[in-house]
């Protein structure tokens, strides 16, 4: 009788898994939870999806979900806020996040580089 066959590393009851490369990338280029206003360090929060895979969906389309320019850093209690209250991430090209709240308005987090640089300006004599 032959062993039964293992699922691959990437699979999760049924759930396809980012490789690490995409966590590496997501991670570096979010450095922080995204949600507006937010400090914790991206490697302490989850990978949440900007647009979420349809159920039953094939694998190709499971696997253009996992790839970075779908996924941003979040803290539990900000995946938690946007699943509870209806809050909606949109990843622009440059990396930034632009928000839409339950009530319509827009909040932008901008990309972590985009910060960096301003930082650095703003200290430079």
């Amino acid at each position: 009788m032959a062993a039964p066959l293992a699922l691959a590393p990437a699979m999760e009851r049924g759930r396809a898994r980012p490789s690490p490369r995409t966590v590496a990338r997501v991670l570096a280029r979010d450095e922080t939870c995204v949600f507006p206003g937010c400090r914790v360090p991206a490697f302490r929060c989850d990978l949440d999806h900007v647009v979420a895979p349809r159920p039953g969906a094939d694998d190709t389309a499971a696997a253009a979900a996992q790839e970075a320019d779908n996924l941003v850093a979040l803290c539990r209690h900000h995946r938690v806020v946007r699943a509870r209250d209806g809050w909606r991430p949109a990843l622009l090209a440059d990396g930034s996040v632009r928000w839409t709240a339950p009530s319509g308005h827009t909040y932008v987090r901008p990309g972590a580089a985009r910060t960096a640089r301003r930082l650095s300006r703003a200290s430079s004599p």
